[in-house]
């Protein structure tokens, strides 16, 4: 990509993959945070006969939601999602690159939808102050803004990624498991 567009686009494409890699470290980190709490919670239950309380709900309702959702757009910037190439992989890079690029479009598409719906519902909730009562009283709304936040970040990677590829940009499709997606 050349000229203003292709400048526009790169710039776009730094920010995304600066935002990207924050909310997988974010992710990594609440990853972390979840090994350190689940394991005071055996080691209190087990030897003190003392566990956490909530550490189940808190697990599943917060810690979960973040370590999925939230480096989604990373995993995609480093191309590193499941995928199946019994076909294309005997096409040649022209074909390749136009095929994935339309199929980042179509997800794009897709992600689009799910962030409008998953948004939606995460407003609702936190409007009726959505809470979970068990073992103790837990207001369960707040992580759902991790679902639209992680598949909106998603979706703005898979058009900036598409386009690029569209218009004959292959360094998407380059970019190691280790490297950004700056360049």
């Amino acid at each position: 990509m050349t000229g203003a567009w292709g400048e526009t686009m790169t710039g776009f494409s730094r920010a995304l993959d600066a935002l990207s890699n924050g909310l997988a470290a974010l992710g990594r980190l609440v990853l972390l945070i979840t090994m350190l709490h689940v394991t005071l919670d055996v080691i209190l239950r087990f030897a003190f006969n003392r566990p956490l309380t909530g550490t189940v709900e808190i697990s599943s309702y917060y810690y979960m939601l973040a370590v999925v959702f939230l480096p989604l757009a990373a995993v995609e910037l480093r191309n590193g999602h499941i995928a199946v190439e019994i076909v294309a992989q005997h096409l040649s890079e022209a074909v390749q690159r136009a095929l994935i690029g339309v199929v980042c479009l179509l997800s794009a598409v897709f992600y689009a939808l799910l962030t409008w719906r998953t948004g939606l519902e995460a407003i609702e909730k936190m409007h009726v102050g959505e809470r979970y009562s068990s073992s103790m009283e837990l207001a369960i709304w707040p992580p759902r803004f991790l679902l639209p936040l992680g598949c909106g970040l998603l979706t703005l990677v898979l058009v900036v990624k598409g386009l690029r590829l569209l218009g004959g940009d292959s360094r998407p499709l380059a970019v190691a498991q280790d490297e950004h997606f700056q360049e």
